[in-house]
């Protein structure tokens, strides 16, 4: 199984096109590998998506050093012209695994973070901004760690509760810092996390939730349904830093400011000393049940070695169900949630895969809260490089969020055909 992991890397890491993946040039190739020197979604690097209370479609981007905000009334058909969030430009990570972030609360205010690129490489600050008039002005945007030094604070991750409370976590390597000024060894970074009760007016001290962890993959968040945060991360175990293993951890919270004790989320004991920037996901349902999904490097024989995406819930202590072929080179995948009938909640996975001459998204479904899964079903294609997968949800349906170099942003409904029931 190893053997694939040096080629699946080399290929998926260059695969994720530079042009699309880069913010901080006011100039750069957008659909169709035109020249880009004037925002537009067309030029985009690294959307995010989010529905409001009112079911408008609001996209977050960057391009040319600021982050731009639209939206859209008719399900991603058309766009309103794009707003900066920042009016000052500034170094703006733009990247598959650490791209900008958007969430609305129920009153439609909306919630902006994104990961501030420093002078010195592998260093940034959290931002955050904020606007409480539906978009049409931002607040002046502000960092979220309470460290400044010249060090990573990256890979921010956020979500917003319906009444406006705002949870963020990043991978800090501030505790890292400061055991090498001590001449001690400290590997990888650490989990921090910060949260706010007044719309993102104030933050909490920052509070480090977990030491050692992967430095460079996305940090999955999800609200509870008591509105608290769910996060999962890529995790470091063991403590010899030549003989690492990367699984994944997950934590969740007792109170706003109370995190419980951390749990090991995946045990397919990959043993990998840098970072194969791969994040998991994670969403919650209505009943509570938190899902997740990651990728991995399966050496344990008994995770079924022949895979490296893997499926797991809180309902069976996350035992994981492999899916997805190293062979086919697939990679990052995403999980989420739906209601259906206000009994029976609904799964979907996403991931993509590669021939060799075009990627494809893929899709499972599950009608029983993960314990049963239909056939895969290709949802869309593209022959250039492309973005990671994301998912989108309203109350009614669940959306692939993509961008793509040749034809752009794609907002695409996931077909109810896909649900028929089938088994692979």
């Amino acid at each position: 199984m190893t053997k694939f992991v040096s080629f699946l890397f080399i290929a998926l890491l260059s695969f994720s096109s530079n042009a699309m993946q880069h913010g901080g040039s006011s100039a750069g190739k957008g659909k169709n590998g035109t020249t880009c020197t004037i925002a537009s979604l067309k030029c985009a690097k690294a959307p995010s998506a989010s529905f409001g209370p009112d079911g408008k479609l609001w996209l977050a981007w960057v391009f040319g050093g600021h982050v731009y905000v639209q939206h859209s009334v008719d399900y991603g058909k058309t766009y309103s012209q794009p707003l900066s969030v920042n009016r000052a430009p500034e170094k703006i990570a733009a990247r598959a695994e650490n791209r900008a972030k958007i969430q609305l609360d129920s009153a439609g205010n909306i919630y902006i973070s994104w990961t501030q690129s420093l002078n010195k490489k592998y260093t940034g600050n959290i931002r955050f901004s904020r606007s409480l008039d539906g978009g049409e002005t931002f607040s002046q945007p502000i960092t979220v760690n309470d460290d400044r030094q010249e060090i990573s604070h990256r890979f921010d991750s956020m979500v917003v509760s319906d009444d406006g409370k705002v949870f963020i976590s990043w991978l800090d390597k501030r505790d890292q810092q400061a055991a090498k000024d001590k001449g001690l060894e400290y590997i990888g970074g650490a989990l921090y996390y910060s949260y706010s009760a007044d719309q993102g007016k104030t933050f909490s001290k920052n509070m480090n939730l977990s030491d050692n962890s992967c430095v460079c993959c996305r940090i999955a968040m999800a609200l509870d349904n008591n509105n608290l945060p769910v996060i999962a991360w890529r995790d470091i175990y063991g403590n010899d830093v030549n003989n690492q293993i990367r699984d994944h951890s997950l934590i969740t919270f007792d109170s706003e400011l109370k995190p419980g004790k951390k749990i090991r989320l995946s045990n397919e004991q990959w043993k990998i000393n840098g970072c194969p920037h791969h994040g998991p996901a994670v969403d919650v349902d209505g009943n509570g049940v938190v899902h997740s999904t990651w990728f991995n490097d399966s050496s344990n024989e008994e995770q079924d070695g022949d895979h490296v995406l893997f499926y797991g819930n809180s309902s069976n202590a996350y035992k994981a169900m492999g899916f997805g072929q190293a062979d086919k080179q697939s990679a990052h995948p995403y999980v989420a949630t739906l209601n259906q009938d206000g009994v029976s909640q609904t799964v979907f996975l996403v991931w993509k895969e590669f021939d060799g001459k075009k990627t494809d998204i893929l899709m499972k479904v599950s009608q029983d809260a993960g314990a049963s899964w239909g056939q895969n079903t290709v949802v869309s294609t593209t022959v250039g490089s492309s973005d990671h997968p994301l998912l989108v949800k309203n109350s009614k349906a669940v959306y692939l969020s993509w961008h793509t170099q040749d034809e752009g942003y794609r907002f695409l409904p996931l077909s109810p055909a896909s649900l028929v029931a089938g088994s692979k």
